[in-house]
C-alpha cells in the first residue's frame, strides 16, 4: 500500500502542470552594451546584446501610461526623457486576469500586471542595425490572448531577427475591459471620435505603429517595409487594421495566423442583455450595473439599472474612474472565465472612426475599403482541439489530471465544424474576395503538424492534434516558452520540428521582405503560390513523414459546413441548432453569415440563437 501511494504522488508531482505553464523563471539580468544605444523621438535609450547575434531593447515606452484620467482614452504621445534609459528587461504586462500567457506569477482568479504597461520590444541583427546599414524589413508582432489576456514579453524574438534578417517588434496593448469598453458616457460632448471610440486596445496598436515609423530607422529597420503578424486575437486584430483608416500607411504587408474577421456592432457592446437588440453579458451597461452592485450602490440589477439612468454622465465617469483594476475585472470573474483566465468581452467594436460600421469582410469587398497590401493568412488544421481538451463535455481526466478523451469520432466531428468554420470565415473567404482585385495578392496556408507523442497515456496526437497557437512557437523559433505539456516533444519529433520551424522562418522573413512567401528567404523552399479561385491555392506546412511543403485544392466554405451540418447523422435537431447559432450567429460574424429562413429550414423557428449553445458550456 505503502509502495502505491508513493507511486501516485510521484504521478501526481510529475504530470501536475498539464495544461499549465512553465514556472516563471528567474530574472536574468542583462547588460548594457555601448552597441545598443540609440535616439528615440523621446529620449536616448540603450540596450543590450542577446543571443543569435542580435542587439534588443526591452520595455521602450511608445506612448504615455493611459491611467487615472487617460484610462479609457486614446493613447498620447511618451513623456520626454532626457538622460539615457536603459531598456534591458521587460515591462508591465497589461492588465488581467492570471493565465498561462500572463508571463507573471499567479494563481487562477487573481488579477495581474498594471496599466502603465504600453510598452514595446525590439530586436535588430547585431551587424544591421546601425544606422549606416541597409535598412531591414521590420515585423511587427501583435500577441494572442483573446483580447483579455497575454503580454508581449513572453515571445522572445532573437532567432527570428538574427536567423531571417529582420527587425522584430513586439508590443503590449490594453487587455479585455480596459482595451475596449463602449459606453455613451465615454462620449461626452468634450470627447473626440478616438477617446470616445471604445477601441483603445486598437488605438495602442496604432500608436506603437506610429513609433515605428518614427523611430525604427534608428534600430536599422525599414518603416517603409513593416509587415504587421499576429496570431489569435492578435490575427483578429491584424484584419481590423486592414480595415481600420488610422492605420492606412503605418504597415506595407500583414500575416494572420488564425485570425478572424469578427467584429462587435456597437448595440451589442452596450445594450442590456434583455434590449430588442441584446448586448453581451459583459456589455458597458451589464458591467456598470454589476459594479454598482458590487459597490453597495445597488441592491439588484433592476436597481442598478435605475441607478444609471439618474446618474449623470460625468457621475458615471467618476465611478469608472474610481474603480481598481481589481474591481474591474470582478465583474469578468462573476460571468465565468472561459479559459485560462480569457473571458468574453465586447472587443474590435464598429465605431465609425477607429474601424468602420460595417463587418469587416464586406470592406474587404471593395479595394478603396481597406487598407490594401499584400496579405498571407492562414489557420491550423485543428483549431478546437486545443480548447476542447479541457472541456468536460469531451474530455475525462484520471487522478483528476491525465485527460482522456471520451468518444474519439465524436471530438474529431465536432472539432471539425469549428476549425472547419475558421477556415472558411477567415481564409478561404477572405482569399477569394481579396484576390478578386487587381494587382492584390494573397497567400493561404494551413498548418497540419500532428506529431506530438504520447506522454503519461496522452495522446497528444489524437488529443490536441494541429492544434490552436502551436505554429507561434515554430515562427518564432522559440520552444521555451511555450505552455508546458510534459513529453510533447521528443526524440521522435524534434529533428522534424526544428525543420518546419526554420522553414516556416524563411517563409514569412520572404514575405515581409518582399510581400511574396515564393520559396523561402534562400529560394531553396517549396513555391508557395497566391491564392486563386478554384485552383491549387493552398499551401500545406508539415513536416517530410507526413507529406512535407505543398500546394492543394482544399476549399472550405461556410455553405460546405451548412450542408454537412444539415446532414450530419449524428446530430440531434436540437444539437444542429446550437451548432448553427455558435458558427454563424454568435460569432460576430452574423452580418456576413447568419440566414433565419436557413435557421428555420433546420427547424429551429421557435429557438432564439441568443439562448442555444453548443461549443464549451
Amino acid at each position: 500500500m505503502k509502495k502505491f501511494l508513493l507511486l501516485v504522488i510521484v504521478l501526481l508531482i510529475a504530470i501536475g502542470y498539464y495544461f499549465y505553464p512553465k514556472p516563471v523563471p528567474e530574472l536574468v539580468t542583462n547588460i548594457a552594451s555601448a552597441k545598443a544605444a540609440r535616439q528615440t523621438g523621446s529620449g536616448p535609450v540603450i540596450g543590450f546584446e542577446d543571443a543569435n547575434n542580435t542587439l534588443a531593447w526591452l520595455g521602450i515606452p511608445f506612448a504615455r501610461p493611459p491611467v487615472n484620467e487617460l484610462r479609457w482614452r486614446a493613447p498620447r504621445a511618451a513623456e520626454p526623457w532626457q538622460e539615457q534609459l536603459e531598456t534591458i528587461g521587460y515591462n508591465n504586462a497589461c492588465v488581467q486576469l492570471w493565465g498561462p500567457l500572463s508571463g507573471e506569477s499567479g494563481a487562477a482568479g487573481e488579477v495581474v500586471g498594471n496599466e502603465d504597461c504600453l510598452y514595446l520590444n525590439v530586436w535588430a541583427p547585431a551587424t544591421g542595425s546601425d544606422q549606416s546599414s541597409e535598412k531591414l524589413p521590420v515585423m511587427l508582432w501583435i500577441h494572442g490572448g483573446g483580447n483579455t489576456i497575454g503580454t508581449a514579453n513572453t515571445y522572445p524574438a532573437s532567432v527570428l531577427a538574427g536567423g531571417e534578417n529582420v527587425v522584430v517588434v513586439t508590443i503590449n496593448y490594453r487587455l479585455g475591459l480596459l482595451g475596449w469598453m463602449s459606453h455613451p458616457a465615454l462620449r461626452g460632448s468634450d470627447t473626440d471620435a478616438l477617446d470616445g471610440s471604445g477601441n483603445y486596445g486598437i488605438l495602442d496598436m496604432i500608436a506603437a505603429l506610429a513609433w515605428v515609423q518614427s523611430n525604427i530607422a534608428n534600430f536599422g529597420g525599414d518603416p517603409e517595409n513593416v509587415t504587421i503578424f499576429g496570431e489569435s486575437a492578435g490575427g483578429r486584430n491584424v484584419y481590423s487594421l486592414l480595415v481600420s483608416p488610422l492605420a492606412k500607411g503605418l504597415f506595407h504587408k500583414a500575416i494572420a495566423q488564425s485570425g478572424s474577421i469578427a467584429s462587435t456592432p456597437r448595440w451589442h457592446a452596450e445594450n442590456y442583455r434583455d434590449d430588442e437588440q441584446p448586448g453581451t453579458a459583459l456589455s458597458s451597461r451589464e458591467w456598470l450595473a454589476g459594479q454598482l452592485m458590487d459597490a453597495g450602490l445597488a441592491a439588484d440589477h433592476d436597481a442598478a439599472r435605475a441607478a444609471q439612468l439618474l446618474m449623470t454622465d460625468p457621475e458615471i465617469l467618476a465611478f469608472m474612474h474610481a474603480r481598481t483594476p481589481q474591481e474591474i475585472l470582478a465583474g469578468a470573474l462573476r460571468e465565468g472565465v472561459a479559459l485560462a483566465g480569457m473571458y468574453n468581452s465586447p472587443q474590435n467594436i464598429r465605431d465609425g472612426s477607429v474601424l468602420p460600421q460595417e463587418s469587416i469582410l464586406s470592406r474587404l469587398g471593395s479595394l478603396e475599403n481597406y487598407n490594401s497590401v499584400p496579405l498571407m493568412t492562414g489557420t491550423n488544421r485543428d483549431e478546437y482541439k486545443l480548447f476542447m481538451a479541457q472541456d468536460p463535455a469531451y474530455i475525462e481526466k484520471s487522478f483528476c489530471l491525465f485527460p482522456r478523451i471520451k468518444n474519439l469520432d465524436a471530438y474529431n466531428a465536432d472539432s471539425a465544424y469549428g476549425s472547419d468554420f475558421w477556415k472558411a470565415s477567415s481564409v478561404d473567404a477572405v482569399a477569394n474576395l481579396i484576390s478578386r482585385h487587381p494587382g492584390q495578392s494573397v497567400y493561404a496556408y494551413r498548418w497540419d503538424w500532428d506529431e506530438g507523442t504520447t506522454s503519461w497515456g496522452v495522446d497528444y496526437a489524437k488529443l490536441i492534434g494541429a492544434g490552436h497557437g502551436i505554429e507561434v512557437s515554430y515562427v518564432f523559433g522559440d520552444f521555451g516558452s511555450s505552455i508546458f505539456l510534459p513529453g510533447f516533444y521528443t526524440d521522435e519529433n524534434i529533428s522534424g520540428r526544428d525543420m518546419l520551424s526554420r522553414q516556416m522562418r524563411s517563409y514569412w522573413a520572404e514575405f515581409a521582405r518582399s510581400g511574396n512567401p515564393g520559396k523561402g528567404r534562400d529560394g531553396e523552399l517549396s513555391d508557395w503560390q497566391a491564392w486563386q479561385n478554384d485552383e491549387i491555392n493552398l499551401m500545406l506546412l508539415d513536416t517530410a513523414a507526413d507529406g512535407g511543403l505543398r500546394m492543394v485544392q482544399q476549399p472550405m466554405t461556410v455553405a460546405m459546413l451548412k450542408d454537412r451540418l444539415q446532414n450530419d447523422p449524428r446530430l440531434s435537431q436540437q444539437d444542429r441548432c446550437a451548432i448553427f447559432s455558435d458558427l454563424f450567429f454568435k460569432s460576430n460574424t452574423g452580418d456576413d453569415y447568419w440566414d433565419a429562413d436557413e435557421f428555420a429550414s433546420l427547424g429551429c423557428d421557435r429557438q432564439d440563437p441568443w439562448d442555444l449553445q453548443y461549443f464549451f458550456k
